[in-house]
């Protein structure tokens, strides 16, 4: 939401903040564009503003987008970040996608799936679904304007959130969803619900954080339902081809829970 003070920015004083939060704020240079677009533009393009304070036309373009779409609403949902509304950014059921991720902390990997099990999708199966945008698999640096690979040694590493030190544009997440993107096309093998579909270990703040009983069981909700979701007629077919321990296993693991929820109201 702009402010009083915001609404009579010079261009001069719109493209600073913009440069000012290329370290750390995809959402105001989402609205700095997007204001910008409105009052200065005058015919010049994303590709203008984009070199006035060192992005591309694409990314101006991109955060502009997410900004016009959910300027309203981001604030409502304060466990999400910047990159998972940008995968929503297209879908017609955003808002319920975006709640439910929101309400138990879900990665964008997990939100892409538990959107796919409520549209009756094969989960065992590549998703077809793509970014609203095209996404490479590396960051930009803000110092210098120009995509440097994720790979590159130099690079040094992952920001923190709130972190002002000139590394990522983008955060832990938007990592993340770059990965995710190239397993779409083909990359290494993946399931979106195994140990490497969650991202790096959480902020030390975070992990001084007691888990609550309601969070657990809205996890335990969501894990169930994928479960529920994924064991389709085709796989239940071919359980009787898995190794007898695998079968074994998978026995074991329905009796406990049963054994753990039997006594429940």
């Amino acid at each position: 939401m702009e402010t009083e003070v915001q609404s009579v920015e010079s261009e001069d004083q719109l493209v600073l903040r913009a440069q000012e939060a290329l370290s750390n704020c995809n959402w105001t240079i989402g609205e700095c564009a997007a204001t910008w677009t409105k009052r200065y533009a005058s015919g010049r393009t994303d590709a203008d503003f984009g070199q006035l304070i060192g992005l591309s036309g694409d990314q101006v373009y991109q955060r502009r987008r997410v900004w016009e779409s959910f300027a309203d609403v981001w604030q409502e949902y304060p466990n999400l970040k910047w990159s998972h509304f940008y995968v929503a950014l297209n879908w017609d059921d955003s808002a319920e996608c975006l709640q439910w991720a929101n309400e138990i902390e879900a990665t964008i990997a997990e939100m892409k799936a538990w959107r796919r099990a409520q549209r009756g999708e094969d989960l065992t199966a590549p998703a077809e679904e793509e970014a609203p945008f095209d996404l490479p698999g590396d960051f930009l640096t803000p110092t210098s304007g120009f995509v440097r690979d994720a790979s590159d040694p130099a690079f040094g590493g992952e920001r923190a959130a709130g972190e002002n030190s000139g590394l990522a544009l983008m955060d832990r997440e938007s990592g993340e969803l770059a990965m995710t993107a190239n397993r779409q096309v083909g990359g290494d093998d993946y399931a979106p619900f195994n140990a490497g579909a969650r991202g790096s270990a959480p902020s030390e703040d975070k992990t001084q954080q007691e888990v609550t009983t309601e969070q657990i069981i809205k996890r335990a909700c969501a894990a169930l339902e994928r479960c529920d979701a994924s064991l389709t007629p085709a796989v239940l077919d071919e359980y009787s081809e898995l190794s007898f321990s695998l079968q074994q296993r998978f026995r074991n693991a329905l009796t406990n829970l049963q054994s753990k929820v039997s006594n429940l109201d």
